[in-house]
């Protein structure tokens, strides 16, 4: 403030000296305006900078000189910029005191000027050639100015070295008569505004003044001082003072009269206001005397307010030694439901001279009430001594507070008032916060973005230690507190750190720097953490709806961090954790965790998490787990829940706001009970999208990949791609959905994709195809062999059952298995399922039907074909049904499937057989084929003795039976030649079986 008030009394100056040097130089002329060129181009030539003339030049001569300009701006030197400017300036001066070097000047008006001014980064300005002296140094000039008004102008002034800003606006003044040494009443009234510090406010000065520099003689009377606005830290400050201030610094003489200071303003939430009254202080060569010095201090914050009084009593002696009755205060507070009350006094001695001063005891008393207190109330007691030399800039101090349990003593010593230098020494016993703190009832402030700026721990010259044998706050205890704490100016730190908190103990450092923007470094060690502890969990059911805005983490940009964390065992919940590192680097642009290490119960877990763009988070990480069992940690709902209707909805607004990319590779991964090795994931997220490609693991046996899309933009969409090669099926359904119902192993396919908004939705709306391949396996629960065994034995038994329930102990083996599957609207379609069993066999084409899975149910229909074997389920004795299909029927749902088979079909085909096996030879065998599945042709052609079967298994055995005659048929249309063939063989096997 003080460079810019005397860079714009310069520029003042230089305005003033210019307009006298164009009066000067046209007074001899008869016509001004003709030589307008001429003024220009010296200034050119003289000083580098464009002159610019715009209004007509008028002027007097007799008796004095005068000149009424126009507009006029001079430019930056070297530059077409403008450097100054004013819209109008009117001065006049006596001729004659000119020729007695005397400068005899009316009031002089200026309108409008304008003025930049810049200090470069090698500390010179743009102004610096003006002020350039010439070779002869000018001679000294009495000056006396009528008076001076000035308008409607303004002054800029930057400071490029450390970008600070300065500017006084709408600047107006109106001065009496000015002469050296000579009081001048003065008015004023600005704005002014700054960034270093911010300030923005508009103020007004008046009264009479005398600076007098050769004497170094300073008088403030009439003073009457206002500045309103926002300053010092504070919104809406205002400030007044008023009285008469007479000082000579240099021989320690004041006068002050009825100085009165007020201020006020809301500073961080709170009302602030201070209050000083000073009625009379004298202090002449050899006596010194003073009224009265009054100071009242008050806060007001939501209701909690804070109020103080200071009574500096009256003053007498010398300048070598002043003395009085004492200081007295009192202060009161109140916050919340606790009320603070106390009084204290203390003897007050001085040396004016040498500007020593003593408090050799400030004593006093508190008296402290609050119904959570355990007796409602407590009290307190405190002693100060202070001693300081103003003059070689030292301040010494001893204190002691005791408060209920709470006591604390310590010293401290300040060198160096203008950036002070502080030694300390501060000890505690115990300190219970609890007592001393009223829990506040005022939510907290939401988090600035814009990194704090502690610029002024730049003037701090901290050294000193701190110890507390315990401290209590809330539910928490923090004993054996010792740390040291230094700072240089250029860094405050924290180092042999050593606290025990609760059961944790924390040794360590931490670090402040680059004050500006601050970087916090740390060093820790925990030796336990139960987190437990210091996170609250509530059982409450949180019914809010899921945001698909992006979490907002802007709070980090003002985040500068490097440090490292080590913490020996943790535990949270159920979850043990051990040997914990974590480096955290945080720019305010980016936040990492590199690298992020430990033993999370049977898991090592080692990765590196990144975050950046704050507002919008993008997640970037890298994780190498050994071997996790996922199932720990996925949260079981222990109370019973209504059954499913399908259509649970699903929340996927989640991924609206996660953009991420990464990586995942766990050795060993159990998630809903299925086992998998060497996972390999890999995440990419972005705008409601993500991908997981590739998406593969080892898993029974075998291997799968593949890849999984989740699109969460607008309705819900899935899209699967999954090959899963050589896999034991069997214990992957089993670990998987608890289903026994089939093992083998061989390759599973699937791509599939589907959309909606429910887990019913989804299902049903399924779409893409599936397929599988597998070998020397089983189908579970229904033994189709061993049940056309009993039957067989059992021909008299021909009633049909529509359905058996699955028996986990029976199964039907297979040496092959294939099935394809077209898959719309959720249900999976087959009609070319192959199974090769040792005495079965499904052809493609033999079965169809659908698998629903948007309802959990089975529509399918197998019709196997017994086949001849020496061995397997059933062996040579099922020969006998060699070429028969057996249908078979499978329904109910994923849970409970029920098989159905035609019992009565398969005892009609025995008791076929039996009777069939008395025809025996070419014929038999013929009729077998034609009753059962085989070539129906091949079987009439063999009946009719015109084709031998070419697989006859048994020699031919004569049969003498007698034919039994049937009544004819009645009259029908012609019959094909296959047709009539079979009529004559039904003939012959009649009578071959005595029908």
């Amino acid at each position: 403030m003080k460079k810019l008030l005397k860079y714009s009394a310069y520029v003042l100056g230089g305005l003033i000296g210019l307009v006298l040097l164009v009066v000067t130089i046209v007074a001899v002329t008869f016509n001004p305006n003709d030589y307008k060129q001429k003024v220009i181009d010296l200034v050119q030539e003289k000083k580098e900078r464009t002159l610019k003339l715009d209004g007509d030049i008028k002027l007097a001569f007799w008796p004095k000189i005068g000149a009424d300009l126009g507009k006029i701006s001079l430019s930056e030197h070297k530059s077409s910029k403008e450097f100054a400017s004013v819209n109008s300036v009117k001065v006049s001066l006596a001729l004659l005191p000119l020729l007695k070097k005397e400068l005899i000047v009316d009031t002089i008006y200026i309108d409008g000027a304008q003025a930049n001014i810049v200090k470069y980064k090698d500390g010179s300005t743009n102004f610096d050639d003006l002020l350039s002296k010439d070779d002869e140094e000018s001679q000294d000039i009495k000056f006396d100015v009528d008076g001076v008004k000035v308008s409607n102008s303004a002054v800029n002034y930057t400071d490029e070295g450390s970008g600070a800003k300065y500017a006084l606006s709408k600047f107006n003044l109106t001065s009496g008569h000015i002469a050296l040494a000579e009081p001048v009443d003065l008015a004023t009234d600005f704005t002014i505004s700054a960034s270093q510090p911010e300030i923005v406010a508009d103020a007004k000065l008046k009264g009479n003044f005398l600076v007098d520099p050769a004497t170094k003689h300073f008088v403030a009377k009439g003073l009457d001082a206002k500045i309103k606005g926002d300053l010092l830290g504070g919104k809406n400050v205002d400030i007044t003072a008023s009285g008469d201030i007479d000082a000579k610094p240099e021989t320690r003489e004041f006068l002050i009269d009825s100085l009165k200071l007020v201020a006020s303003g809301q500073f961080s939430g709170a009302k602030l206001t201070i209050d000083l009254n000073a009625p009379e202080l004298v202090a002449q060569k050899d006596e010194v005397t003073g009224k009265k010095v009054t100071v009242s201090l008050s806060q007001d914050k939501a209701g909690d307010t804070f109020k103080a009084n200071l009574v500096l009593a009256d003053i007498k002696g010398s300048p070598k030694a002043l003395q009085s009755s004492g200081i007295t205060g009192d202060i009161a507070g109140v916050q919340g439901k606790r009320t603070i009350n106390g009084k204290f006094s203390s003897p007050f001695t001085g040396n004016l001279e040498n500007l020593i001063f003593d408090l050799p005891k400030l004593a006093g008393n508190l008296d402290i009430k609050d119904p959570s207190l355990p007796n409602g109330a407590m009290q307190g007691r405190f002693d100060l001594s202070l001693h300081t030399d103003l003059k070689n800039e030292l301040a010494n101090s001893k204190f002691n507070l005791n408060i209920d349990e709470t006591k604390l003593n310590g010293d401290v010593a300040v060198t160096s008032f203008k950036k002070p230098s502080i030694k300390f020494n501060l000890n505690a016993d115990k300190l219970n916060l609890n007592k001393l703190m009223a829990k506040s009832t005022q939510p907290a402030a939401k988090g600035d973005d814009k990194p704090a700026d502690l610029s002024a721990l730049k003037a701090l010259l901290l050294d000193g230690k701190l110890n507390v044998g315990s401290i209590l706050y809330d539910k928490y205890q923090i004993s054996g507190l010792n740390v040291n704490i230094k700072a240089d100016g250029e860094r405050l730190a924290l180092t042999g750190l050593d606290v025990k908190l609760d059961d944790s103990r924390i040794k360590g450092s931490i670090g402040i720097s680059n004050f500006a923007k601050p970087l916090y470094t740390f060093d820790i060690d925990i030796d336990q953490l139960d987190v437990d502890k210091y996170v609250s969990t509530s059982s409450a059911p949180d019914n809010s709806k899921a945001s698909d805005k992006p979490l907002d983490l802007s709070t980090l940009k003002a985040l500068n961090a490097d440090g490292s964390l080590r913490i020996g065992n943790l535990k949270y919940g159920k979850t043990k954790a051990s040997n914990i590192r974590i480096d955290l680097k945080a720019d305010g642009e980016k936040l990492s965790l590199n690298p992020l290490a430990a033993k999370v119960d049977d898991s090592q877990v080692n990765a590196n998490v990144a975050v950046s763009r704050f507002n919008d988070p993008i997640y970037s990480f890298n994780v190498n787990i050994d071997k996790l069992d996922a199932d720990k940690y996925i949260t079981k709902n222990s109370t019973p829940t209504a059954k499913s209707t399908g259509d649970t909805p699903i929340d996927l607004s989640a991924l609206k706001k996660l953009n991420a990319s990464g990586e995942a590779k766990i050795g060993w991964l159990k998630l809903a009970n299925v086992k998998t090795e060497n996972v390999n994931l890999s995440l990419k997220a972005e705008n409601g999208v993500a991908t997981l490609s590739p998406f593969s693991a080892n898993l029974y046996q075998g291997s799968m990949s593949g890849m999984l899309k989740v699109d969460a933009r607008t309705t819900p969409s899935i899209t699967f791609k999954q090959s899963m090669k050589a896999v034991s099926i069997g214990p992957l359904m089993v670990d998987a959905i608890n289903n026994n119902m089939l093992e083998g192993k061989g390759t599973v396919n699937i791509d599939v994709s589907t959309s909606g908004n429910s887990v019913g939705a989804l299902k049903k709306a399924l779409a893409g195809n599936a397929s599988l391949n597998l070998a020397d396996g089983a189908l579970k629960g229904v033994d189709i062999a061993g049940s056309i065994r009993e039957l067989k034995n059992k021909v008299n038994v021909l009633k049909a059952k529509d359905s058996v329930d699955a028996d986990s102990k029976k199964k039907t083996d297979f040496s092959e298995l294939t099935a394809t599957f077209d898959i719309k609207n959720g249900v999976a379609h087959n009609e070319d399922l192959a199974m090769k069993a040792p005495i079965l066999r499904l052809a493609k084409g033999d079965s169809r039907g659908d698998i629903d899975i948007g309802n959990e149910s089975i529509n399918y229909l197998a019709k196997p074909t017994i086949v001849k074997s020496l061995s397997g389920q059933g062996g040579a004795d099922l020969d006998a049904l060699a070429g028969f299909a057996i249908p078979v029927k499978i329904t109910g749902t994923f849970s409970n499937p029920k098989y159905g088979m035609d019992f009565a079909a398969v005892g009609a085909a025995l008791a076929k057989s039996n009777l069939l096996d008395k025809v025996g030879g070419e014929k038999g065998v013929a009729v077998k084929e034609l009753i059962g599945g085989g070539d129906k042709v091949d079987a009439i052609k063999g009946l009719l003795g015109k084709k031998k079967p070419a697989d006859t298994a048994a020699p031919e055995t004569p049969t003498n039976a007698d034919s039994t005659a049937q009544p004819a048929a009645p009259a029908e249309p012609p019959k094909s030649l296959e047709d009539q063939a079979k009529e004559k063989a039904e003939k012959k096997l009649k009578k071959l079986l005595n029908f």
